[in-house]
């Protein structure tokens, strides 16, 4: 039987997973964005193949009128993927089935901004999990993970990009467990839980060289490489100057 889903959707996860449900024939009767100017939006309210009056920015949910109509709906799912906004337990009980959220690390582990840079820096375990929300932030039931092992040529992007690909394979290979209720959520383990901070990210970033040991230095700057992007710098002469970098194979030099 087709579900009545609500989809909060960012990014190109989101767009992959609103790919894969219209493609299973689910019903996405509402979906939610939090930027209209994002090229990953666009392609997403396409790909949701819905009329108008059923896309909405994300500021709307706030409003008394529009929760009030939400709360007359048959919802079976709601769905956030990499949402940038917490949800209030008003919101997402009105789901029968709960909210699915997509987050990048192996829960508890890693909770909050960006996992993947302290995998980086302290060799925590890397990963994805598919998981209930509750009152807190990645606090929720586990409904799925899978540990994405980091490699010494990983980067802030590289890794990101692995998890993006594994956590959109989690859910496809789940789906229809989790849709049949067939999977039942675990509570996560407190006593592993770590909680990051969104500005602990920017502290890493002014490189104080001569502190540093050459391992420590390397996975500052793999932490803090994205792609072109180098946010970890050092001052001289009263300048930031920005560093990246890149690593590889010895054959992918050739």
């Amino acid at each position: 039987m087709t579900k009545n889903i609500i989809l909060f959707a960012n990014k190109k996860t989101g767009l992959d997973i609103c790919e894969f449900l219209v493609s299973q024939n689910e019903n996405i009767f509402r979906l939610y964005i939090s930027n209209f100017e994002d090229d990953y939006a666009k392609k997403i309210i396409s790909a949701s193949k819905l009329p108008k009056e059923k896309i909405f920015h994300a500021d709307i949910i706030k409003e008394k009128n529009h929760l009030d109509t939400l709360k007359t709906l048959d919802v079976d799912f709601m769905i956030t993927v990499y949402w940038p906004f917490l949800l209030s337990p008003e919101i997402f009980k009105i789901s029968k089935n709960g909210c699915i959220n997509f987050h990048p690390s192996l829960l508890p582990i890693n909770r909050g901004w960006f996992p993947h840079v302290h995998s980086i820096l302290d060799g925590s375990p890397s990963g994805v999990t598919l998981h209930l929300i509750d009152e807190n932030a990645d606090t929720g039931p586990i409904l799925a993970q899978k540990e994405v092992p980091l490699e010494f040529i990983d980067t802030s992007k590289t890794i990101y990009e692995k998890l993006q690909k594994e956590i959109v394979l989690l859910f496809k290979e789940n789906w229809i467990k989790i849709r049949n209720n067939d999977i039942l959520p675990i509570p996560q383990d407190e006593s592993k839980s770590i909680y990051h901070k969104k500005s602990e990210t920017d502290e890493l970033d002014q490189i104080n060289l001569e502190s540093l040991s050459a391992k420590e230095l390397i996975n500052i700057l793999r932490a803090r490489s994205f792609g072109n992007k180098g946010f970890a710098y050092v001052t001289v002469n009263n300048e930031k100057i920005y560093l990246n970098l890149r690593l590889s194979h010895y054959s992918d030099f050739i």
